[in-house]
């Protein structure tokens, strides 16, 4: 799986600019519509995930803080609270916190996708799978096939295998181009010996977003085909992309 938090720093650009459905408080400023306060809420929160997108997580947490503050039902400000617990290692009040941004709005597929990431990280697959099917529920969800990604490489990570086709195969007929549940799905494949289909489903993601997992199960898809050139070009770009990695570890050492 892709590193959890940067997954999750990707989700928050795009979720704190939604604004959310549900009724605003007065929060600490009675002379604010809620309009304003919801406005007020989300610039901070805007804010704050420039910062954490920066690493800058003091900055993050006091901005994030201010937004509850100013709007207690804000969701996404919570669930940026959440994640810049994670990255912080603070992992209690990460999970608190993307909680609390469910609480205060159940149908938030950004929340229960990044809680459901989180959960995952940290190998709580069967807290994690709900969420991550709970998220696609909502039709306004923008990005769908990221959770049903998700879910398939956590399931696949707990040895669901066949959960896991289930829903990476839902993640590419909505997106083909979701390359983690390509390769999460080729690696299915292979391991059920399904070869052909395998090296069919990993042939997107060699063009466009080659990693070095999917180029060594790409070199041994061609090794049980007998496809030596192609081996030989895979192993190059290995080498040459990935000099080290694990894979190119256990490429030189003749595995």
């Amino acid at each position: 799986m892709v590193n959890a938090i940067k997954m999750l720093a990707i989700v928050l650009a795009a979720l704190v600019l939604v604004a959310c459905a549900s009724s605003a408080q007065t929060g600490n400023s009675p002379n604010y519509s809620e309009t304003a306060l919801r406005e007020r809420a989300r610039a901070h929160s805007d804010l704050a995930a420039a910062y954490f997108q920066q690493n800058k997580y003091e900055i993050a947490l006091t901005e994030f803080t201010e937004a509850t503050k100013i709007d207690p039902t804000y969701s996404p400000a919570y669930n940026g609270l959440g994640l810049v617990h994670a990255a912080l290692g603070e992992d209690a009040k990460a999970d608190a916190n993307f909680l609390k941004a469910i609480q205060v709005e159940p149908n938030s597929s950004e929340a229960h996708n990044n809680y459901g990431s989180f959960l995952c990280a940290r190998k709580r697959y069967d807290e994690s799978i709900p969420h991550f099917l709970a998220a696609v529920k909502n039709p306004l969800y923008a990005t769908p096939h990221l959770a049903y990604a998700n879910a398939g490489i956590c399931s696949a990570r707990k040895n669901d295998l066949k959960s896991a086709e289930v829903y990476l195969t839902k993640a590419l007929q909505i997106q083909p181009l979701t390359y983690s549940a390509a390769y999460q799905l080729a690696d299915i494949q292979f391991k059920r010996n399904d070869i052909n289909a395998a090296k069919l489903t990993l042939q997107n993601v060699l063009i466009a977003s080659p990693t070095p997992e999917s180029l060594w199960l790409a070199i041994k898809i061609e090794r049980i085909l007998g496809g030596r050139d192609n081996e030989a070009s895979y192993a190059l770009q290995l080498r040459r992309q990935f000099p080290g990695s694990e894979q190119t570890s256990l490429l030189l050492s003749g595995q």
